[in-house]
């Protein structure tokens, strides 16, 4: 753990209950900024896996590319909506 993040979590446990909120606010603003971005890299058809439940990988296709959220439908024949942040593109055997 780096110097700033120990700061920052030594910060946080200083803070009252409406400080505490702010910053739960911010995190959720910036996780879905971070969706957002990282969930536009992909296109319909891209090969793709990601952890399951249960820590388990499946592979699959995406099917459409929402704003936050990727739809794949997986090689076992399921449909998961996986945010982008998630995913990692498969490497195309050539």
């Amino acid at each position: 753990m780096n110097k700033k993040l120990k700061t920052i979590i030594e910060d946080i446990f200083k803070m009252d209950s409406t400080d505490l909120s702010a910053v739960v606010d911010a995190i959720k603003m910036r996780r879905n900024q971070l969706h957002f971005a990282d969930a536009q890299l992909f296109k319909v058809g891209d090969r793709v896996s990601f952890a399951g439940r249960h820590g388990s990988t499946l592979k699959g296709v995406v099917e459409k590319v929402k704003i936050k959220y990727i739809l794949v439908r997986t090689d076992g024949g399921t449909r998961w909506n996986v945010p982008g942040s998630h995913i990692t593109k498969e490497k195309v055997n050539a």
